[in-house]
Parts: structure tokens; sequence; C-alpha cells
């Protein structure tokens, strides 16, 4: 897996996002850092993620938004795709040539807990703690209203709202379907469909999502509740 250097990477150059612990250092339980772990294990015959789809489920309080935003910063700029092996037989990882970050919001103008975490470590605490990482990045102004971030090196990260019709066409090579458990109105579940066809456009770059939810409520049909019963029936 390239989680482990991926952790290393978050450890040293991001922080905790907005709210009590805004700032402090990051620091990863158990259950997180095996969930990284997880996310990016990697086909050891072809170097490929084995993974294209991962829900990162949990109850309120976990700070799944911020550890969505906080591997969204990483996906956006750390040595995130397998490059080959080291001479001890470890994955060596690359950063993604001109990422494409999309986080998905469930209310139109609100750019979304996951994406005010990305915002808020690239721009506030990233250019003045390590301008050598975040240095160059532009369109964030106030992290709270942020809604296109763009690369020094090319790519960008976008926050998106309901309407189905204007995500098409992207080429995302990270998206967050963030608390899908609230998507139960048509437009959320088109927006959801839409984008997570769009990860099929860029295969060469090993492109993946990442959903965050709490438990449903059931017979509301959300995103979530669908992809659950599709998962526990064997289908997934």
């Amino acid at each position: 897996s390239l989680g482990y250097d991926v952790i290393d990477w978050l450890l040293e150059y991001t922080c905790r996002g907005p709210g009590d612990l805004e700032g402090d250092p990051l620091t990863l339980d158990d259950e997180v850092f095996d969930f990284i772990v997880a996310a990016y294990e990697l086909d050891p015959r072809t170097g490929r993620r084995r993974k294209s789809k991962v829900v990162y489920s949990a109850p309120k309080g976990r700070a799944k938004s911020e550890t969505a935003g906080l591997i969204g910063v990483a996906e956006a700029l750390a040595p995130v795709r397998f490059d080959g092996w080291s001479a001890d037989g470890q994955p060596v990882g690359r950063p993604v040539r001109s990422p494409f970050i999309r986080a998905l919001a469930t209310e139109e103008k609100q750019s979304g807990n996951t994406f005010q975490n990305i915002a808020f470590v690239m721009g506030e605490w990233g250019q003045d703690n390590h301008p050598e990482i975040y240095g160059g990045i532009k369109g964030i102004g106030d992290y709270r209203s942020a809604t296109n971030i763009y690369l020094p090196g090319g790519g960008e990260c976008r926050s998106s709202s309901s309407g189905a019709a204007s995500k098409d066409g992207g080429k995302e090579t990270f998206l967050v379907p963030d608390e899908v458990h609230l998507y139960v109105l048509p437009e959320l579940r088109g927006m959801y469909a839409t984008a997570m066809r769009n990860l099929g456009k860029r295969k060469a770059s090993d492109p993946w999502a990442l959903l965050t939810t709490t438990a449903c409520r059931l017979g509301e049909q959300s995103v979530w509740e669908v992809l659950e019963k599709q998962w526990k029936r064997g289908e997934l």
C-alpha cells in the first residue's frame, strides 16, 4: 500500500481543519490510519489501485469530512500514485499529473465541509507554514466561501453542488461525495451518478472516489442506503 507514505506526508504537511483544533498538528488514530492504508492498497502485479470506490461510514463526530479533505489535499499535491518499486520491494509514489479533485456538496452555493478543509489547509494554514508545498496556489481567498482552487503545476480542486448537467464532462482524478446518506433528492442522486461516471474518463490516472456517510434513514433510498444494500447482497 502507498497509504503508509501518504500518511507520512499528511502528518508532515497538513494540520487539523476548521473547528476547535484548527491548525493544530495532525494526529491519526488507529481506525483512520488503517482506513488510509486500506484505501491505497495496490495490486502487486500491476501497481494499480485495488479500490476505485471507498466508503468511510462512521458516527457523527468522527471527523469524516476532515479526513476526506486531507486526503483531497494529498491527492492534489502528494506522491499518491504508483511509480515503481524501491530496492527493498516497497511501492514508490508520484503525484498525479494535472489532478482534478471534486468535492460534492448538498446545497447550492455551499462549499461543504470537505472542501472547507481542503481550502483551509492549502490557503490560510499551508501558505504560511509550508510555502514550498502550497506556494502559488490561487483562487482560495476566504476558505469558507472558496469553490475553486487552482494548482501551480496544473490541475484544480472544485466544490460542486446539485445540478447533474453542470457536472457532465468533468475528468475527476479524485472525487468526494460527502455525506451520501443525505443524497435523497433526485438532483442529488443525479449529481452523484454523473460525477461517478466521470471517473472512468481518466483511467491512466487511476481515479477513485471516497464517500463519507453516517447511518441513513431507512426508506428514503439515499445513495448510501442503495449502496449498502448492494454491498450486503454481495453485488459490490
